[in-house]
């Protein structure tokens, strides 16, 4: 299920808190993320590195970033691994492309699978740190003022203005269940500016 929330609004993913049983002895918990897809055609850049040390993703990153001339990369923690964002708008094959490198030690499935559905999901739970980022001069491209807001919302830091950020102002939150453990908010707050989302 996917919903476009603006960020300026306060909402609760209510969807959070519940579990789906399936035929299975496993069940299915429901989790959230933000989706890339801004528009049709312009995504912000995810990428999602599993059980990968930081020395590596940081050195895969600027690489990258050289490469495709990309402004500042905001590298998150997370239970598993490493997540990267950084708010420039692309078109998704050109995402694509990066995380499936020859030289890329980034997660394959995650683009393999987002490249089919048409975007990219980053689930944001509590357990996700901002531990650094990697800065650049260039700003070619036009980037994400709702995925800002929303950087700046979820780790209480403010991101610097520029002339180059379009004026949409909500990005989608995508809810989907999953088996992995550590990225749920069972037992935790539910963050503010997602109250009052229905499920």
């Amino acid at each position: 299920m996917k919903k476009k929330i603006p960020i300026n609004t306060k909402k609760t993913l209510k969807c959070c808190y519940r579990t789906i049983p399936i035929n299975t002895k496993k069940t299915l918990k429901c989790c959230y993320g933000i989706s890339s897809k801004v528009s049709n055609t312009e995504h912000v850049f995810m990428v999602d590195y599993d059980n990968k040390k930081l020395s590596d993703v940081v050195k895969h990153l600027l690489y990258v970033q050289k490469d495709y001339n990309l402004s500042d990369i905001y590298i998150i923690e997370s239970t598993h691994g490493y997540n990267a964002i950084c708010l420039d708008l692309l078109p998704l094959s050109v995402i694509y492309n990066i995380g499936t490198n020859v030289f890329s030690i980034a997660d394959r499935d995650f683009f393999k699978y987002g490249f089919k559905r048409g975007y990219y999901t980053l689930r944001f739970d509590r357990d996700k740190n901002l531990i650094k980022i990697l800065p650049y001069v260039k700003n070619i491209y036009l980037k994400s003022l709702g995925h800002k807001t929303f950087i700046e919302t979820f780790f209480n830091f403010k991101i610097k203005n520029n002339k180059n950020f379009n004026n949409i102002d909500s990005i989608e939150i995508i809810q989907y269940p999953s088996y992995k453990d550590g990225y749920h908010m069972i037992n935790k707050k539910i963050p503010s500016y997602l109250e009052g989302v229905e499920a």
